[in-house]
């Protein structure tokens, strides 16, 4: 089923999704599907095809086809900082979400982040994560319960885990585009 942009309330604050994609056939897939299940309907979603050797490009591009708030930018192989750079040039959205092509987004993922920005006035909404390895799957977070810090409570709380993977990654992050 196609979405119709006429059918999503203009009240909502829109959310642009940023997906790096390179040779990714094998798990595109599904992150592609758990983006088209969010239950927040005002996305627009910016595939980059880096240059992919593989089926990736076909499966955006069916995407595109199955829903009109996916777009895809085709580039040459730069690497994925140059391709998210390149989404963020054309990124529309008040907040900005980001999914690498191997990550599945829960279905109210989405929904969740832009009710706590919204709530909140937050520039930065972190979530805990799952890691998931064949059958096994492991809760990641640092940041204990729910609450609103300070930039330097938050600088506070990177200072006790400075390498830990939950500060150093783009997409348990959900971020306002006018502070990016």
């Amino acid at each position: 089923m196609r979405c119709s942009p006429l059918s999503i309330p203009l009240d909502l604050p829109l959310v642009t999704v940023i997906v790096p994609v390179y040779d990714a056939e094998l798990y595109l897939g599904p992150c592609l599907e758990s983006i088209r299940a969010q239950t927040y309907p005002r996305l627009e979603v910016l595939l980059v095809n880096d240059g992919s050797t593989d089926g990736s490009r076909d499966l955006c591009l069916a995407m595109t086809r199955l829903d009109s708030r996916f777009r895809l930018i085709d580039k040459a192989n730069s690497g994925v900082s140059e391709s998210r750079n390149l989404a963020l040039d054309q990124a529309r959205g008040k907040y900005l979400q980001f999914a690498d092509s191997d990550d599945r987004l829960a279905p109210r993922a989405t929904e969740t982040f832009v009710r706590a920005a919204e709530a909140t006035g937050a520039d930065l909404v972190i979530s805990h994560f799952y890691r998931v390895d064949g059958d096994r799957l492991a809760d990641h977070g640092h940041i204990k319960g729910e609450r609103l810090l300070t930039r330097q409570e938050y600088a506070e709380e990177m200072v006790k885990a400075p390498a830990n993977y939950y500060y150093g990654v783009l997409w348990n992050k959900f971020y306002r585009r006018s502070v990016v």
